[in-house]
C-alpha cells in the first residue's frame, strides 16, 4: 500500500475526557477534562478537513462525550462537514430528551451503549458507580425503540469474564448489536491481574463461533473488536469483516485526543502520539511521510517473537499494536493471537 492509498475512512475523536464514571479498565483513565480541550470551531475545522482528505465516519467518544456541554452541536459539526457520526456513551445521561436530540441527528448512522454485566452488581462495580447498569440498559432500550441502530459494548476482563453467556441471553432477540472487546493494561485504575489470560481470550473466540453457529446474524449481531484475532484455522472469522487486514492505525483510521493530538489510533498507547492539530493542521499531519511509522514503514523484518516467522506477518503485523505493545513491550510481537495459540497447542 503507498500513500496515495491511506485516507482516514474512519476516525475517533475524543471530545472530552470529562466522564461521570470511573471505570476500572479506563485505558485513557477519563474522568477530568483535559486542559485546554478543542472548542466547538477547532472541531469544526477538524471534521472539514478530515472530508478534504477523504475521510467517510467519525466516532464521537469520551470520555462521556455527553458530558460535554456542546455535544449537539459538535455532533452536527460532524454532518454538515458530509461525514457519518457514530457516537459511544455510557448510557448514564441517556433521557427521554436526550433520545429525542440523538434521534433528531438526521447524519447519527449508529450509537454505541458500554454494557460490561448482565449482572447490575458486576456492572456497576467495573464503571465505578451504583445504577449505572440500569441506566446503560434504559439508554439501549429506548434508544434501539426511536428506531436508532444501537449496539452494546463489552470491554471484557477478568471481572466480568463468566457474564459472556448471561450478556448472550440478555441481548439474543433484542434488535441490539454487541461488540466483544479486551480490556488492555495502561489505565491508572486496571488492577493486575485483570487482564484476560491466553486461554479466556481463546475461549471468547470460541463463544463468538459457538454464537455464530446457533443463532443468525439477525437474532444475534456478534462480532470481536480489532483486537480479538486472528487468523484462526479452527473457529472461522470472529471480527466485523471475514478477513483480519491488519492494524489500520495511519492508514486508514486516526485518533483524534481531546487536546488536539494525534495517534494513528485512540487505543493505542500514548507513547505514539505523533503530532498535535495546535501545531499542524490535519492535513499537513496526515500527509507527513515520516509519521505512523508503525504501519506506514513497515518491514517484516520488524516481527518479533513467534510473529517473526508466522506466514500472516506480512499482512497482519503483530494484530493489534496496542495489545501487543501493552503485553510485550514490542507492537510487534503479540502473544494474544489465536493463530500462534492454536500453534502452540499443538493444533
Amino acid at each position: 500500500m503507498n500513500m496515495n492509498d491511506w485516507r482516514p475512512y474512519s476516525v475517533n475523536v475524543e471530545i472530552t475526557l470529562a466522564c461521570n464514571l470511573r471505570c476500572r479498565h479506563c485505558g485513557s483513565s477519563a474522568g477530568e477534562p483535559r486542559p485546554n480541550e478543542l472548542s466547538l470551531n477547532e472541531l469544526r475545522g477538524c471534521f472539514t478537513e478530515l472530508a478534504q482528505l477523504r475521510g467517510e465516519e467519525v466516532c464521537l467518544l469520551g470520555g462521556e462525550p455527553l458530558v460535554r456541554k456542546d455535544w449537539e452541536a459538535v455532533c452536527r459539526a460532524v454532518g454538515e462537514a458530509g461525514l457519518r457520526l457514530v457516537l459511544i456513551t455510557n448510557g448514564m445521561l441517556v433521557n427521554a430528551p436526550t433520545v429525542a436530540r440523538i434521534a433528531a441527528l438526521s447524519h447519527l448512522h449508529r450509537i454505541g451503549v458500554s454494557l460490561d454485566a448482565a449482572d447490575p452488581a458486576i456492572h456497576d462495580a467495573l464503571r465505578g458507580r451504583s445504577g449505572s447498569h440500569k441506566r446503560a440498559l434504559e439508554a439501549l432500550y429506548s434508544l434501539r425503540d426511536a428506531g436508532l441502530e444501537v449496539g452494546a459494548i463489552t470491554t471484557l476482563s477478568r471481572a466480568n469474564f463468566n457474564q459472556l453467556e448471561p450478556l448472550r441471553d440478555l441481548l439474543a432477540g433484542e434488535n441490539i448489536s454487541w461488540q466483544l472487546q479486551m480490556a488492555s493494561p495502561g489505565g491508572e485504575r486496571f488492577e493486575q491481574g485483570d487482564q484476560l489470560n491466553r486461554d479466556d481470550f481463546y475461549a471468547v473466540g470460541q463463544f463468538i463461533s459457538n454464537c455464530r453457529e446457533h443463532y443468525s446474524a439477525a437474532e444475534l449481531p456478534l462480532a470481536g473488536s480489532h483486537d480479538l484475532g486472528h487468523h484462526s484455522e479452527v473457529l472461522g472469522p470472529t471480527g466485523e469483516l471475514p478477513e483480519w487486514y491488519g492494524c489500520g492505525a495511519g492508514l486508514w483510521t486516526l485518533g483524534i485526543m481531546s487536546d488536539g493530538r494525534i495517534k494513528g489510533c485512540l487505543s493505542q498507547h500514548d507513547d505514539f502520539i505523533e503530532d498535535s492539530l495546535r501545531r499542524r493542521s490535519l492535513h499537513d499531519i496526515w500527509n507527513d511521510p515520516g509519521l505512523f511509522a508503525r504501519n506506514r514503514r513497515f518491514t517484516t523484518d520488524q516481527l518479533a517473537g513467534f510473529c517473526r516467522h508466522c506466514p500472516f506477518g506480512a499482512t497482519c503485523r503483530a494484530g493489534c499494536s496496542n495489545v501487543a505493545y501493552t503485553t510485550t513491550g514490542n507492537t510487534f510481537d503479540n502473544p494474544y493471537c489465536f493463530y500462534r495459540i492454536e500453534r502452540e497447542r499443538g493444533r
